[in-house]
Formats: structure tokens, sequence, C-alpha cells
């Protein structure tokens, strides 16, 4: 859980966690949903990366005006969606997503069990969704050690959840 606007202290890990996620799964072209987007770092870094279609879904306007005015900013080929929705009633069709991310915003809702049946419901047969919190096993260890110095500073509130699930 992110205390007040310390998204940026963990920004270093993303392009890895991206990266981890492409190599795991294949992924190249396709829909990936980012879910409790924040200010969108994981889905503008998968955005740089793949051909994939980015759909950026938060609770939070505020959050996902800062993912698209990056987004816009980045001068990305990229097709992006900007969705302000609660996880527990996703505005989108049965079977839409190919991959679906949500790092560290399963604290935030009110209903975990009603989200993780929304995400299985968007993800098309074949899809993978990854739900969760946790640092990536490409993280080097010097960025390993840094970051857990943040977690001791109490900027971070550690929880080591993974949830996979391939549809």
């Amino acid at each position: 859980m992110l205390k007040s606007n310390n998204f940026a202290k963990l920004q270093p890990m993303y392009p890895l966690l991206i990266q981890q996620f492409v190599d795991d799964y294949n992924l190249s072209e396709g829909i990936t949903v980012d879910i409790g987007v924040g200010p969108g770092f994981l889905g503008l870094e998968m955005a740089k990366i793949t051909n994939m279609k980015i759909v950026f879904i938060d609770i939070s306007q505020e959050a996902l005006d800062q993912a698209e005015d990056t987004f816009n900013s980045l001068d990305l080929d990229n097709e992006a969606g900007f969705i302000n929705a609660d996880v527990q009633a996703l505005p989108l069709e049965d079977n839409y997503a190919d991959f679906i991310m949500s790092r560290g915003s399963i604290w935030f809702w009110g209903e975990p069990e009603k989200g993780l049946r929304e995400i299985h419901r968007i993800l098309k047969p074949g899809g993978v969704a990854v739900v969760g919190g946790g640092l990536g096993r490409y993280l080097p260890e010097t960025m390993r050690a840094r970051l857990q110095e943040i977690l001791k500073q109490g900027l971070i509130e550690r929880k080591e959840v993974t949830i996979q699930a391939t549809r």
C-alpha cells in the first residue's frame, strides 16, 4: 500500500516487472488492461515495449488524468483507453483482454472476490491475469536493497501476495 505520492520511488522497478511479464507470457499484441493504475507507470512501460492496446482503469479520475497526460507526452503508437471505474463493476465486455495486470491495488478493493470475478469475466480464454504485489525476479540485487530500505522507512506497506490466473 503506498502512502501519498510515493509511486515514483518504485518507478525503477516497473520496466523490469513489465519485461518479466512480456517474457513469461509471450506478450506483444492484443489488449492489456491495467487496473488500479495510479500514475500509470506499468501500462506506460507495457506500451513502450509492445504493440498492445493498453486500457488504463482507476477509480480515481485524477490518477487517470495523470496517466493520460504522460501517455500523450510519450508519443507512443499504441492505442490506449482511460476508464474511470471500480474493479468490482468493469465496463468492458466478456472475454475482452489478453492480459490483465493489477499491482498493489487489491489492498484498496472493497470486495476483492467481486473484483477477481470481474477480472475473470473480461479475460479472454487463454489470457493471463496477474494480480498482487511483489518486486519481480528481474530486479537487480542493488535495486532490491534500495527498495527494501524504502520499505523499512515505512513509505510502503509490504504484502507478498501474488495471484496469477490463466483462463
